[in-house]
């Protein structure tokens, strides 16, 4: 068991540098096509050792196995681990209201101030640093704004997001995250340049502590 821990410490630091290495070298792209959002074959790899080692429960291997999954965007995973690590059967409210915000039913216009709290709520509870991110319309045109849904490089869909000149999302160690790029999240400039405001209109970004 000692060993156990040891190679599993091992593979959590391991995921953590590949981490660091994708926020400084910006492969994280790939987060909608179909890849990992940390960006490599090696990270991959490591998650999947780290998910497939045998978990004891409250053993502080869960909790490498739910970072790993956190990391790699996998909410569902998240939420089998968390089950796992607090030995239950029951799925809180603020971790069910956490796993539906990445329902496709949340990609519409107007449903983004609650899904972003839910996605607050949630990382907040599992021990993350979350900010708001909100996007603002300025202008006087109309106050419509769309988001471009991107896959293996090819555009796929143009989501409206906000008829009212107002978007809010989560921001989480450089990626913004909400219902459109689900928990694996885009890095923040690929996000960016997938919004797109109504002709006329300047896009207003800040981060903010509360909604």
């Amino acid at each position: 068991m000692w060993l156990s821990r040891v190679v599993l410490w091992g593979l959590w630091v391991g995921i953590i540098a590949a981490a660091s290495a994708d926020a400084r070298g910006g492969l994280a792209a790939q987060a909608q096509a179909g890849g990992s959002p940390i960006g490599g074959a090696t990270v991959f790899a490591v998650a999947t050792s780290v998910k497939a080692s045998p978990p004891i429960p409250g053993d502080s291997s869960i909790q490498a196995r739910l970072k790993a999954c956190l990391l790699l965007g996998d909410v569902q995973c998240v939420v089998a681990q968390w089950m796992l690590l607090k030995n239950t059967d029951k799925v809180p409210e603020w971790l069910g209201h956490f796993q539906r915000a990445f329902d496709a039913s949340n990609r519409q216009a107007g449903a983004c101030s609650k899904v972003a709290q839910a996605i607050h709520e949630g990382l907040r509870r599992l021990g993350q640093r979350p900010e708001f991110f909100r996007v603002t319309l300025v202008g006087e045109q109309r106050k419509i704004l769309g988001f471009d849904e991107v896959v293996n490089g090819v555009l796929v869909k143009s989501h409206q997001v906000a008829t009212n000149g107002l978007h809010v999302a989560v921001r989480l160690h450089g990626r913004i995250i909400d219902a459109y790029t689900g928990l694996a999240g885009l890095p923040e400039e690929e996000y960016v340049k997938r919004i797109i405001p109504y002709p006329g209109m300047k896009l207003v970004m800040e981060t903010v502590d509360s909604l």
